[in-house]
């Protein structure tokens, strides 16, 4: 996984900083098709934001024991590179999140799509983000 993208705006960054982004706002399952093996793909692109107004969005390609449940709240958020424990590349990444498994599957490759710092006053579900972090 490469962290550039990230790294470029918080040059510190490591695997385990992604359980600074606790809430999730965009969610699409998207699926592919392998034009080698003709073998359709799931992909799932996630949306997050992060109580310090810092907005993820991270493309995971071929997910594999889907599970979600809740309200979008996670108490942190991680994701594991299995690769380093021998793990099939189908599996390559665990991705979860910490204390309420409310999210968790496993996924072959991940990308950063973009990782922007927000302002107070975009919007989400139809309230300014300052008001939720108020509440």
């Amino acid at each position: 996984m490469n962290l550039n993208k990230i790294k470029s705006i918080l040059p510190d960054f490591q695997m385990s900083h992604f359980n600074m982004f606790d809430t999730i706002i965009f969610l699409k399952w998207e699926t592919t098709l392998d034009n080698d093996s003709w073998e359709e793909h799931t992909n799932l692109i996630l949306g997050m934001t992060s109580s310090d107004n810092y907005k993820i969005f991270i493309e995971f390609m071929d997910v594999k024991f889907w599970r979600f449940r809740g309200n979008g709240q996670i108490s942190g958020f991680y994701i594991k590179d299995m690769a380093v424990r021998g793990y099939e590349n189908n599996s390559k990444y665990e991705v979860g999140d910490y204390e309420e498994n409310e999210i968790e599957f496993y996924c072959s490759e991940v990308t950063i799509k973009s990782l922007e710092k927000m302002d107070n006053n975009f919007t989400l579900y139809g309230k300014r983000y300052k008001e939720y972090q108020d509440e």
